[in-house]
């Protein structure tokens, strides 16, 4: 949209006004005397708003179905208006709705945080987000994440070297707890980018929800690589004799998750020097990784190629948890 010039007026001795568009005050229904709300940015711009109060605004989303579409694509387009931020998503049919359909809503509801069921037809089911963003603020999500994910990884590696079967199946189903919260962390990022007066409320702007994201991001893809270590637990455990060399990948495992557990310090506490040694410490692990890796030509084919996949996931778990350094060294910049 082309911006428009307008001049400031004096009005009074000391009192300056603009004119406001007359297209925008018909369609937002402002007529003389209404009150609206004025916010002033950190880029010096103001954000005039008509909505005095968005907290009891109900955005609603209609998703229609029909008896042809898999269940797993109708949980992509929930997933998505979850994330977008719709507060109310109304899933519908013209016929009787099939019993997969119903199955996949309240599966999602299920995994998701907020959304409930308050209304089931023969060809509709309606959801209704009781979650309140200020009750779990993106901070309070990443950390959590974060814990989980730890225990995840410590857990997918003891699996792995005492071949526990239960431990490496617990840690895959943990990963829907990370999942879950993931999801919330994204629609927190959509809703203060979407509504400024909700960073206001959870106590961020734009940019630290936005380098929140990619810790979450960031945290979820660490997740991932600990079922993958998990997964490959379950396949070494098919074989009666254990994996050699797992009590190396158990201590490289656990210099991983260390660089992980300070660059979550050095982001919460915005310091510079203690994210610069986090990226240093990950370049070290990642060189022992691959030097390990490099040694793998003595190894049982099996070992080698289990050994291998493992390694890799610990190198990309460093690299992520490096990513969150740097994004520390950034959010302290800017606020510095």
């Amino acid at each position: 949209m082309k911006a428009e010039l307008r001049r400031v007026q004096k009005t009074g001795t000391s009192t300056l006004t603009v004119s406001l568009p007359k297209e925008w005050a018909d369609s937002s229904n402002l007529k003389a005397g209404d009150q609206v709300s004025i916010a002033i940015q950190p880029d010096g711009t103001i954000i005039l708003d008509t909505k005095t109060d968005r907290r009891r605004e109900v955005l609603t989303k209609e998703i229609w179905t029909n008896g042809e579409e898999s269940a797993e694509h109708l949980t992509r387009k929930l997933i998505g208006a979850y994330l977008v931020g719709y507060n109310v998503i109304a899933v519908r049919s013209k016929e009787r709705m099939e019993p997969s359909t119903k199955g996949a809503v309240r599966e999602f509801s299920r995994l998701a945080i907020g959304p409930e069921i308050v209304e089931e037809t023969a060809n509709s089911v309606i959801m209704h987000d009781l979650s309140d963003p200020v009750e779990l603020p993106l901070e309070k999500c990443i950390r959590r994440m974060h814990l989980i994910v730890r225990s995840m990884h410590a857990d997918a590696i003891e699996a792995l070297r005492l071949e526990d079967k239960g431990l490496a199946e617990d840690v895959i189903d943990r990963d829907t707890d990370v999942d879950r919260l993931y999801w919330m962390a994204m629609k927190q990022n959509n809703l203060v980018a979407r509504d400024r007066k909700m960073g206001e409320r959870m106590g961020i702007d734009i940019f630290g929800s936005n380098d929140l994201m990619l810790v979450a991001r960031s945290i979820e893809r660490i997740g991932d690589h600990a079922v993958r270590i998990a997964r490959n637990a379950l396949i070494s455990a098919e074989d009666e004799e254990k994996l050699e060399g797992a009590d190396q990948l158990k201590s490289l495992s656990a210099e991983a998750m260390s660089v992980l557990e300070k660059g979550m310090e050095a982001l919460f506490r915005k310091d510079i020097d203690k994210a610069n040694a986090v990226i240093d410490e990950g370049g070290r692990v990642v060189r022992k990784c691959e030097k390990v890796g490099q040694g793998l030509h003595a190894q049982s084919s099996r070992d080698a190629i289990i050994t291998n996949m493992v390694l890799d996931s610990i190198i990309r778990s460093t690299m992520y948890s490096v990513d969150i350094a740097e994004i520390a060294i950034n959010g302290a910049i800017r606020n510095s």
